[in-house]
């Protein structure tokens, strides 16, 4: 199995003890998929596709199974991770579905993480809770044919953020890269997490768990607060209206140009950038230690102030409609949840050099959320089992 960083927050996974963990765990679940009925494609108007999620020390990310179809023999089957932060889709050999002669090669290239990779088009399949297989047709993605030359070995993530319009790095000329899920009939994907005492061990050692579910969806869920997209960003983001840290409503983010909210389905914190000051300076009831990501040099943050304060964060569309509020207080939560909220810095170095937020893990454990492809919308709900 391959560990390929996310996109928009640290690494879970970070010891080889862990990675062998992991690996074994996953490589049980491939073995599991290979016994279901693959000829028989799931239709309805839901379709639940099970999450596999790994936590450690409050963070957490989650990986689903991938198959690609063979005539000669069995599917080629991967473990991938599950990244809002990404658009696309990267597996980590192109060789054996050459082999098959299933899949239409656009071109060579470059992989948004370094690997050199092949463009190509073909079905995917992604097996069901119940068993069965849904079926993408025809989903463009990247497939590494070498290992990434900045380390790492070969990249396996399944983006499924949406951007507008759709972007990726260095893909061939007049070929556009979509996330996966965007190329099937069911436009709208909603993310469900299990309750975080499923998710996290009380200790804030490794935990491997099911339980969580991407539910595909032919219509739009009831009950969601839908949000433009902010056009023209990279990563899939909303707008942030306000912040309320420990019960004191704050002016974050006050007159910063085009602030963005990115929307991940992973991590751990909220964080944010906060260059005028308005919270990283303040002096708040409950300051934590800052990871070790904020000194990190590769990504470097300044002047962090980290919290275990609860929150209240206000959303709201490109175009200012659907706003959305919702709080995060991790009291009953397991301990190394409740260790840290939100990480404030005048620079936090995630943003990607963008102003404004990311909304965090956390946030998807008390909201389920919901990516409307064709519309280029996120909705958030609250999440009944936090």
């Amino acid at each position: 199995m391959f560990f390929s960083p996310p996109k928009l927050h640290p690494n879970v996974v970070t010891t080889d003890a862990q990675r062998v963990l992991v690996s074994s765990r996953m490589e049980a679940l491939l073995s599991r998929w290979h016994e279901a009925e693959a000829g028989r494609v799931a239709t309805g108007a839901r379709i639940p596709i099970p999450l596999t999620t790994v936590s450690a020390a409050g963070g957490f990310d989650s990986y689903i199974v991938v198959q690609f179809p063979n005539p000669g023999g069995a599917p080629t089957m991967e473990g991938l991770l599950v990244d809002s932060g990404n658009t696309v889709m990267v597996v980590p050999h192109a060789t054996p579905l050459l082999n098959s002669g299933l899949y239409a090669f656009l071109g060579a290239s470059t992989e948004p993480w370094g690997c050199p990779a092949y463009v190509l088009r073909g079905p995917l399949q992604i097996p069901t809770a119940d068993g069965r297989v849904y079926e993408i047709p025809d989903c463009t993605f990247y497939a590494c044919y070498g290992d990434n030359p900045n380390g790492g070995g070969r990249t396996a993530n399944f983006g499924t953020g949406r951007t507008v319009p759709w972007t990726a790095n260095d893909q061939p000329t007049g070929v556009t890269l979509q996330a996966p899920l965007s190329y099937g009939n069911y436009q709208f994907a909603e993310f469900v997490y299990g309750p975080s005492t499923s998710i996290f061990s009380s200790t804030g050692e490794l935990k491997v768990s099911e339980g969580s579910q991407l539910i595909l969806n032919s219509y739009m869920p009831s009950g969601y607060t839908m949000m433009k997209i902010i056009p023209s960003i990279d990563w899939m983001s909303v707008v942030p209206a306000g912040l309320t840290v420990a019960g004191t409503a704050t002016s974050w983010p006050g007159d910063v140009a085009s602030p963005i909210a990115m929307v991940d389905t992973g991590g751990g914190s909220v964080f944010l950038s906060d260059p005028n000051g308005y919270v990283y300076p303040k002096t708040w009831p409950d300051t934590v230690a800052c990871p070790s990501w904020t000194k990190s040099t590769e990504l470097p943050s300044q002047n962090c102030n980290c919290v275990s304060d609860s929150l209240q964060i206000v959303l709201a569309g490109a175009d200012g409609a659907g706003s959305y509020s919702y709080t995060v207080d991790t009291s009953s939560m397991p301990l190394p949840v409740q260790g840290l909220t939100a990480v404030m810095c005048e620079v936090n170095g995630f943003m990607m050099a963008q102003q404004g937020m990311n909304i965090g893990g956390l946030s998807a454990l008390f909201n389920r959320i919901l990516i409307e492809y064709s519309g280029g919308r996120v909705g958030l709900t609250p999440n009944s089992q936090i």
